[in-house]
């Protein structure tokens, strides 16, 4: 009798854990349905687990039904731009066992919920898998948060920037002087790797520059003042550059193998390296942690959390030692890959684009000419017009991480197309900031094209005014956005761009399109027709597409972009930055949670590009070396399996050549 009734139990139990997906599921489609957005159903949740499911999905047959668009949504904020939302929507609902996630591509909708950060706060257990070492600014709320935004962010001050200027300057050098070949340093040299470069560059650049610890490119070259690692609390075998090489590449296990079992591994297995990686850069942080406590004076991000912990700021308590090392970690971790990799982005970009590369080294030249000293020093940085035009193009086209999440505590109402939206609560917010960058409602018919002049225009009469296009500025409604119905509906009345059967083509197609429409364009002749997105005489030309845009409210496009405050004096006329309007442009997210680190990195990507151009121009190696614009366009368009941010899959490599050799 007890036998059958153990069975009748577990044979209960296992109906019940079967069922309680699938109820969940229902549950869960009633509440979604209510919303009335277009809505799919997912078979898994969104979120960490979805990775998983993204790497079975991506090996099952594409004949299979839903296997496509299941691909898409599992894959979001990757490389495939617009093209999911441009089949279900600019907002759309998608409903799993686990929950409601409402994914946005709509530049209002996303201004509206980032500006509103106690209606939508950060999902729980956001960024756990970054909570390594401790809580951080990235996945703190609350008081929390405002106490870590409060401490850091105030230590991203001119002074750190002036730091920043001179530590990349130095780091480019040395990262140049690396490349050249000794026998023959005038020559041209081909860069095999130089993703990994650029990486070490901007490690050292943030670990100089905000951590205090300025260190040498190779052991050959270390002195006392610049060693090659940084001081280190605890004894390891693994440089300061291999502890964190290890520690990005094993990340995953380090997130969901208790410590226990960490420190019980064998040393040669995947959680032994993850666990020496782990200690070993948690040395190397306690040990730059312990050498600004003794230096004292200096005022960088390692002062300002030391002195958090030892008395909060007025009105906070103390920072706890787990969450000093936390922010240390996150500044390192995410901000020398992201700015490194817009580096290598960009040298890419410029290499496949030789007219835009020319209209940057006249900027160059312009700038170490008009230098008084030896070094131009950080007050050039706001004259940088075309060099900061390439860094936002760059991380528009390639955006670092794609996906901003929030989460609703409670029903709250959003407007969106005329009428409120209510969002259940408990439905997560997926902002997706690839789709918003190749979003053709916002940047035109040539999204998918990389064209810096689109950032670049001329000081014209009739332009937006820098006060009417400061930051917190109200997104203007637009034709395309207030006529645009759900697709499918009889009122549907705009035009919908046809689909293209992948990015390579589209970006190919784009181009030459745009070129095409200008036929007395420098991009029509037969010397820059393989790079049609170099329609740089627009910039000036009042009939262009960006100074027309400006000029023409029913440019619906357009009306997301205005004139930034920045100009620079520059040849052929007073050339102004255009300012995307909230909501528009996120690689650096926005309102509160913002990124502060946003000048650090335009301030190092200028002063690199100031140093490595100088003398040299960047092109892509032949195709009778393998390699070719084909082939490059190839590798943009794909992305690194498993890495947090967007890198390419394979290196690429490159030739400087000394522009004095150039015909």
């Amino acid at each position: 009798m007890y036998v059958s009734l153990a069975v009748l139990l577990v044979a209960a139990y296992a109906l019940v854990t079967l069922c309680r997906p699938f109820v969940s599921l229902w549950l869960h489609y009633r509440t979604a349905k209510r919303i009335g957005l277009p809505l799919k159903v997912l078979p898994v949740p969104q979120g960490l687990f979805s990775f998983f499911a993204f790497q079975l999905a991506r090996r099952l047959p594409k004949s299979l039904p839903g296997v496509t668009r299941l691909h898409a949504i599992l894959n979001m904020g990757r490389p495939d731009g617009y093209g999911l939302h441009q089949e279900l929507g600019d907002v759309f609902v998608t409903v799993n066992p686990a929950g409601i996630s409402l994914i946005v591509a709509d530049p209002n909708v996303a201004s509206y919920i980032n500006g509103r950060r106690a209606e939508f706060p950060k999902p729980p257990n956001t960024g756990a898998i970054i909570n390594i070492y401790g809580r951080n600014v990235i996945n703190a709320d609350g008081d929390t948060w405002r106490l870590h935004r409060r401490v850091t962010g105030a230590a991203f001050s001119e002074r750190i920037h002036s730091e920043v200027w001179d530590e990349a300057r130095e780091q480019a050098q040395f990262m140049l002087d690396s490349w050249k070949p000794s026998s023959k340093p005038d020559s041209s040299f081909v860069v095999r790797d130089l993703g990994a470069d650029t990486l070490r560059l901007g490690m050292n650049v943030i670990t100089g520059a905000a951590y205090g610890s300025k260190l040498a490119w190779d052991p050959s070259s270390a002195t006392k003042s610049r060693p090659f690692n940084p001081p280190c609390a605890v004894d390891t075998q693994l440089t300061y550059r291999e502890s964190l090489e290890e520690l990005t590449r094993h990340l995953m296990p380090l997130f969901l193998t208790p410590r226990w079992a960490l420190r019980a591994a064998p040393a040669h297995t995947t959680w032994g390296r993850a666990w020496a990686s782990y200690t070993a850069f948690g040395g190397y942080m306690q040990g730059m942690l312990d050498a600004q406590a003794g230096a004292g004076a200096e005022d960088n991000l390692l002062a300002a959390l030391l002195r958090a912990a030892e008395d909060g700021p007025e009105g906070y308590r103390p920072m706890s030692k787990e969450e000093v090392m936390g922010n240390t970690f996150i500044f390192l971790f995410a901000g020398h890959e992201t700015t490194a990799n817009t580096l290598h982005y960009a040298l890419l970009r410029l290499a496949l684009h030789p007219d835009v590369q020319n209209e940057l080294l006249q900027e160059v030249d312009e700038i170490w000419e008009s230098c008084s000293a030896e070094e131009p020093s950080y007050a050039v940085f706001e004259r940088a017009t075309w060099a900061k035009a390439i860094m936002y193009e760059t991380l528009r086209v390639h955006t670092p991480t794609g996906i901003t999440n929030k989460y609703a505590p409670r029903d709250t109402p959003v407007p969106y197309q005329g009428r409120q939206v209510v969002i259940p609560a408990g439905t997560r917010i997926a902002t997706n900031g690839t789709a918003v960058h190749f979003h053709p409602d916002v940047w035109g018919p040539d999204e998918y094209a990389w064209r810096p002049a689109r950032w670049v225009v001329e000081g014209v009469p009739g332009m937006d005014s820098p006060e009417t296009s400061r930051p917190g500025t109200p997104l203007p409604g637009t034709p395309a956005f207030n006529t645009r119905r759900r697709a499918g509906s009889e009122e549907e009345d705009y035009p919908t761009p046809p689909p293209t059967p992948g990015q390579i083509a589209r970006m190919n197609i784009q181009q030459q399109q745009y070129a095409e429409k200008e036929p007395h364009s420098p991009a029509a002749s037969p010397s820059s027709a393989r790079h049609p997105a170099f329609i740089l005489s627009h910039a000036t030309s009042p009939k262009s597409p960006v100074t027309q845009g400006l000029l023409t409210p029913s440019n619906s496009h357009q009306s997301f972009l205005t004139a930034s405050a920045s100009t620079a004096s520059m040849p052929g006329g007073n050339k102004r930055l255009i300012r995307p309007r909230r909501g528009a442009w996120l690689p650096f997210s926005e309102g509160s949670r913002a990124c502060s680190g946003k000048k650090f990195a335009a301030v190092e990507f200028v002063r690199v590009m100031l140093t490595l151009l100088r003398e040299h121009r960047v092109e892509i190696l032949g195709e009778d070396e393998g390699w070719g614009e084909k082939r490059v366009l190839q590798v943009l368009a794909g992305r690194k399996a498993g890495a947090l941010t967007l890198q390419p899959p394979e290196p690429v490599p490159v030739r400087f050549v000394r522009r004095s050799q150039v015909a």
